[in-house]
């Protein structure tokens, strides 16, 4: 490997890029559209990667091309290495007063977002880019300037930075209550669920709380973010168990209330991860930890 890394030094950062950026997209394509290559001058680095390392990274079928174990593994192990190098290629030319920060869709929608003038009064000089996924699709590593993510409960998070609690607590359209019952007194198995974590494991956990049986809730429809079922919430579909940080809005205009009787339950963490030490970063993650301070 030594041997290849003296000799082939001038092209072998492209091709671990060009496996980089593949192992990503799973798209010969995309990953020639994010090097400004085409998908054939993509596949044809790769090949010779593969030539000088005497290994196999892709399987290649009838128009169709995804990785082997080695490769994956291969991926994974390269990727953070190719991902500092293109941040730190990339400070060299990029405004120092830019940032770019990746947080998951609900969170960038529902605070990060509407809190950005209160950062931008505190640093006007300051650009954010505000990248998003789904907290299910979250990039194993992101290349942002700041990374914000969710841990479960109990979940592993090293080298990650505390941010916030995540206290969820059912919330619901005041007109469904209003038509659904006439009582002071609501059973949450008297309202409609809706789900957005997988194989329910907010709700279990909230059960486990308070004693509730899972099978006493009905359940309805199911969505794949925060955002989405909150929207179905308000719209009157059923009830959410939704984190407090995210609900700010309809709480405080009254879309949303939350079922009497119930206290907030802590089902995770959310933290952030720096990946550059500049100026505006620091100052960035300084806003954030008192933005959430202010909310808690």
């Amino acid at each position: 490997m030594s041997k290849i890394h003296a000799g082939k030094a001038s092209y072998l950062p492209q091709r671990h890029q060009g496996l980089r950026n593949r192992g990503r997209t799973e798209s010969l394509t995309a990953a020639g559209a994010e090097l400004g290559v085409t998908s054939s001058a993509v596949s044809h680095q790769l090949k010779k990667l593969e030539d000088e390392l005497g290994v196999s990274f892709f399987r290649r079928g009838n128009n169709t091309v995804s990785l082997t174990e080695v490769g994956r593994r291969f991926y994974q192990e390269v990727a953070p290495a190719i991902g500092l190098i293109e941040r730190s290629a990339d400070a060299l030319y990029r405004d120092e007063n830019e940032i770019s920060v990746h947080a998951t869709t609900s969170l960038a929608l529902r605070w990060l977002i509407p809190s950005l003038d209160r950062f931008r009064a505190l640093c006007p000089q300051v650009r954010v880019r505000v990248e998003t996924s789904s907290a299910r699709g979250f990039p194993a590593f992101p290349d942002s300037d700041v990374s914000i993510r969710y841990f479960r409960v109990g979940k592993a998070a090293e080298e990650w930075e505390y941010l916030a609690h995540d206290l969820r607590r059912p919330v619901v359209s005041p007109n469904l209550l209003a038509r659904d019952t006439g009582s002071h007194v609501i059973a949450v198995s008297d309202v409609p669920a809706l789900q957005c974590c997988v194989d329910n494991w907010d709700w279990k956990l909230w059960c486990d709380t308070f004693n509730i049986s899972l099978t006493d809730l009905s359940f309805g429809h199911e969505f794949d973010t925060d955002d989405a079922a909150l929207h179905a919430c308000v719209a009157g579909l059923g009830m959410v168990l939704a984190p407090t940080v995210l609900t700010g809005r309809e709480t405080k205009s009254g879309a949303l209330v939350t079922l009497p009787g119930y206290q907030p339950v802590e089902t995770g963490t959310y933290r952030y991860q720096r990946r550059s030490e500049a100026r505006a970063v620091r100052q960035f993650c300084s806003w954030m930890d008192t933005e959430m301070r202010n909310l808690e």
